[in-house]
């Protein structure tokens, strides 16, 4: 009998510590109208006959069913009319235009073509297959002009260097927006060069550099003028654009309309390429006459930092020299940092120079 006893206590506690594990399940959330059921259902089969459930307990239990009950169904219909509510948003912008980010975390723009549920969520499906959830839209528009024309106005995006990776023979696909269009529903950036890409593809967009705006060019030009780069640093004669016949040093590279330029360090500009342009090596004396009253930054031969403005330059071991009016010498291939002098700077050179010549120093020579 007492392992009988035993055995029915420890019955009897099983079926209390579940009815409490429902009860707590219930209340939490965590269990379903069925599970509930069978717990009930069990509890009720296993009671003890000399003390069953009083009608109270049964009376809470059933209640907290019906309660579970209405939990569910209006849980469900809450679920339902979200889905019709979304379904219905969604098929108002088929035909539309949208922006937002797809399911990949991408930025998605274009015509929705069609509605589409999946994993419990409302999509659109753009002319792109890329999907964006209907509770995701960031923008709407009724036509195709009036998103090109935001998309351009907002996102800044004409003159923008944009990246999409590679096309099929692995060339880079980058370069300078020139143009936003709409083809056939899907959102594409025309690039200066003629290449045209679609949205999705874009990997980096930002502001160019210097040297990206090349792109902006036809590649004739833009061949031209990384030709024309090379011989930056020569001396250069030729004719200006005023028919003058200039020379001088190259200081950098133009670009007017479709013609590539020679600037010199007096800003003359000689076209590149052009037959009476003549190119060589520059001298000492083409040093000193070209950039003879700019000022300039630097190091000297003991790597100090000088500063100041050129009279004249001359070459040694290490190099083609600047001589300054305070009489430092800066190597022209250490520099870093070259202008046009000031007025005023150019006044104190002046004075430095003949304080020079005062205290019977030598006025730094220039040497041919």
């Amino acid at each position: 009998m007492s392992v009988n006893a035993r055995t029915y206590d420890y019955s009897m506690s099983t079926v209390q510590q579940r009815a409490k594990a429902a009860k707590e399940a219930v209340n939490s959330g965590k269990v379903s109208h069925d599970d509930f059921l069978k717990l009930l259902t069990t509890q009720l089969t296993k009671q003890d006959p000399l003390n069953p459930m009083q009608d109270i307990d049964f009376t809470a239990q059933l209640a907290q069913l019906q309660a579970l009950d209405e939990q569910i169904s209006m849980t469900k219909s809450m679920q339902a009319l979200r889905l019709d509510m979304q379904l219905q948003a969604g098929s108002n912008m088929i035909g539309r235009y949208v922006s937002g980010v797809d399911k990949n975390g991408e930025a998605a723009a274009g015509l929705v073509t069609r509605v589409v549920q999946l994993d419990g969520n409302v999509y659109l499906e753009l002319a792109n297959k890329q999907q964006v959830e209907v509770n995701g839209v960031a923008n709407l528009w009724n036509d195709s002009n009036s998103m090109s024309q935001e998309i351009i106005n907002s996102g800044g995006i004409i003159g923008m260097w944009v990246d999409a990776g590679y096309d099929s023979a692995m060339q880079p696909i980058q370069g300078i927006v020139e143009k936003v269009v709409i083809q056939n529903g899907v959102v594409q950036m025309k690039l200066y060069g003629g290449k045209v890409i679609d949205w999705d593809q874009v990997r980096e967009l930002r502001s160019p550099t210097e040297g990206e705006l090349l792109y902006t060019y036809p590649d004739e030009v833009r061949l031209a003028y990384e030709e024309a780069v090379k011989d930056v640093g020569k001396a250069a004669a030729g004719v200006n654009e005023k028919g003058e016949t200039v020379s001088g040093m190259i200081a950098n590279i133009g670009i007017g309309g479709s013609d590539v330029y020679y600037v010199l360090y007096s800003g003359d500009r000689i076209k590149a390429g052009d037959a009476s342009a003549e190119l060589r090596e520059p001298t000492v004396q083409d040093y000193a006459d070209s950039l003879g009253g700019f000022w300039v930054e630097g190091l000297d031969s003991r790597a100090n930092d000088v500063k100041g403005v050129v009279i004249g330059a001359e070459e040694d071991g290490g190099g083609v020299m600047l001589v300054l009016s305070s009489g430092d010498k800066v190597y022209f291939s250490d520099l870093t940092k070259i202008r046009d002098a000031t007025g005023e700077e150019k006044q104190a050179a002046i004075e430095d120079v003949n304080d020079g010549d005062a205290d019977g120093d030598e006025t730094p020579a220039t040497e041919g």
